[in-house]
């Protein structure tokens, strides 16, 4: 198999072909390091003639989760040796959860953390963020970790993960996204990759080159910009292409009573901060048109740029227009906007935007309690939110020295004034980790844990049910728990919305590891005459074929059917005994809209 599972029995099947060697027997001693184990009593041994060839089945078990090697040593005849190493990756059977506890700490008082907080959780697979500060909202530990495990790859995702990493290093230090600290190069790569989708006339598409979404292409431009401020090369034509974009757009653009603003406000904004924004425009927004920006961030954004250009006043008056918008929320929102956004979302880009603005103090600590108000009632939060609460986090940074705080752990002892962002991996907890607050008032701990919990999460619905069964090509229903080598299934996924509704959807259904995809092509029933059996079929706008999962995403509205469907083609191929995971759909920019199904189990027979 291409890897592994948590859980997984299989095959690694090896052939020996004698093309010169003395007939005789050859041994196969095999070895595994990581989290593979070889299952096989002793080594093994063919018996080849000359020019003869042959093969053998190694026996595999999985646990744990990780990079693995597998080493073959082969010796024979006339002191033949043969050695030979694989790589075979060990992955989790069940889906990335993560648990969030806070509690404050008063003056004196010590928090300890240690290793038994992964106990639960697949060896290899757990990490834990420690954030202290005033807010318990803004944990950035828990956000970086949370941006750096997210599994998919759209525009707005890879804009959100690469804006946290432009300033972990001047957050924190120790706080690092990826163990081996490459920031710059994934920092780098983020960028070629949003290039890439970046059409003629400047735009970025959400999966593939170009689109027409104004918001994403100030998004992108955004980070573009914040990277080129902190040293990053962006291409002289790619950036002009953007900021040009930015700019047809403003001078095209529909008055804010027609469209509401939202696309406008960003690419003034972005515009501000390139020096390049007709302060005429943002002048009489702020003063006649204020009222038809709809979100609070577009007000912010307006509020930003006018101090960017000079205009406090201004500035500071339309921050307070924001966040009169920005009142506290009360309860959970279940609706998805084609701003990526949310309350929570624009209360954190409203805190950060002012922090960044040198708005009123007052101003900030309001929008402070809007973001916890507003993460109080969130259970899970988007990539979008993640971002711009980090982003909030550090534009508060400098406010923070007064916390003081005594740090015990690792191999050092140390003190520091403000905020502590720290994540912690299992063997960074072999001795307790404590911290001690010594300042003259209580903070706020957030410790969030995440890894591949070792007990599956049952099946689930919640706004989304999703469905996954097998068939033969023909569409005859058929038993993928028992599969022989070679047999060929059509997976089908049924989606089920009972109150459709604006969304941007994601599908993923992750295989196990005796199966592979079996033609790339065949995804829905519109496009092969053998699977027109298939009812309800909907064309997803993207799709991904992986050695390791199946991805679909959709744009749905109110007025798309409330059942969906989509189907793909997999190959029995590895005898052994495999987990099938859990298959899953989700709003992206609404996470808690969801639906899962149970975990299964297959057993592929040799042919």
């Amino acid at each position: 198999p291409r890897f592994l599972r948590t859980g997984d029995r299989g095959n690694i099947q090896l052939e020996l072909d004698n093309v010169e060697g003395a007939a005789g027997d050859y041994s196969f001693a095999v070895s595994a390091d990581g989290s593979v184990k070889n299952e096989a009593a002793s080594a093994q041994v063919l018996k080849l003639a000359a020019k003869q060839r042959d093969k053998i089945a190694v026996p595999v078990s999985a646990s744990g989760s990780g990079p693995s090697t597998i080493k073959v040593n082969v010796t024979g005849p006339n002191g033949f040796t043969l050695e030979r190493a694989y790589a075979l990756d060990v992955r989790p059977a069940n889906q990335v959860l993560t648990r969030r506890t806070v509690r404050p700490l008063a003056k004196g008082e010590t928090l300890t953390l240690s290793n038994d907080m992964f106990a639960d959780f697949v060896p290899g697979t757990g990490r834990a963020g420690l954030s202290i500060s005033i807010s318990t909202s803004l944990d950035a530990a828990t956000l970086l970790n949370a941006l750096d495990r997210y599994p998919f790859g759209c525009s707005e995702q890879i804009t959100s993960r690469a804006v946290a990493m432009l300033y972990i290093n001047e957050m924190a230090a120790q706080a690092r996204l990826a163990p081996d600290g490459e920031v710059d190069v994934r920092i780098k790569d983020a960028i070629a990759r949003l290039l890439a989708r970046q059409g003629s006339n400047g735009s970025f598409g959400l999966w593939s080159v170009g689109g027409d979404d104004a918001w994403l292409d100030a998004y992108v431009t955004d980070f573009l910009t914040r990277a080129r401020e902190r040293g990053f090369e962006i291409p002289a034509t790619a950036y002009t292409l953007a900021i040009d974009r930015l700019r047809n757009y403003v001078s095209s653009s529909p008055e804010p009573g027609k469209s509401g603003g939202r696309e406008l406000a960003y690419a003034l904004y972005v515009l501000a901060r390139n020096g390049a924004a007709p302060v005429g425009d943002l002048r009489y927004i702020a003063d006649v048109k204020l009222g038809e920006v709809v979100t609070p961030i577009g007000k912010a954004q307006i509020a930003a740029a006018l101090g960017m250009l000079g205009d406090k006043a201004r500035s500071d008056r339309v921050y307070l227009a924001a966040l009169e918008q920005l009142a506290p929320q009360t309860k959970v929102e279940t609706s998805s906007r084609s701003d990526y956004g949310s309350v929570l979302r624009d209360a954190a880009a409203f805190v950060t935007l002012a922090s960044e603005g040198r708005a009123p103090q007052q101003t900030i600590d309001s929008g402070i309690t809007r973001i916890d108000s507003a993460r109080a009632l969130a259970n899970v939060t988007s990539t979008q939110e993640n971002a711009w609460m980090l982003l909030a986090a550090r534009s508060l940074a400098k406010q923070l020295n007064a916390i003081s705080l005594n740090i015990a752990g690792e191999t050092r002892q140390e003190t520091r004034q403000g905020a502590l962002y720290r994540t912690l991996a299992p063997d960074q907890l072999a001795a307790p980790f404590a911290v001690t607050n010594n300042g003259a008032g209580a903070v706020q701990a957030v410790v969030s844990v995440s890894g591949a919990p070792l007990t599956p999460e049952p099946a689930a619905e919640n706004g989304f049910k999703i469905e996954r069964t097998f068939h033969t090509l023909d569409g005859e229903p058929a038993d993928a728990s028992k599969a022989k080598q070679n047999q060929r299934f059509v997976v089908v996924l049924k989606m089920t919305e009972p109150k459709p509704q604006y969304g941007r959807i994601i599908v993923a259904d992750y295989l196990p590891a005796g199966f592979e995809i079996d033609n790339p092509r065949l995804v829905s029933s519109g496009q092969i005459g053998t699977l027109s059996w298939i009812s309800d079929a909907a064309e997803p706008v993207n799709s991904e074929f992986r050695d390791d999962r199946f991805t679909a995403a959709f744009d749905r509205n109110a007025e798309s059917p409330a059942v969906f469907t989509v189907a793909y083609v997999v190959r029995a191929v590895s005898p052994g005994k495999y987990v099938l995971p859990q298959a899953k759909v989700e709003d992206m920019y609404r996470p808690d809209r969801f639906g899962r199904t149970a975990t299964g189990s297959i057993e592929i027979s040799a042919k």
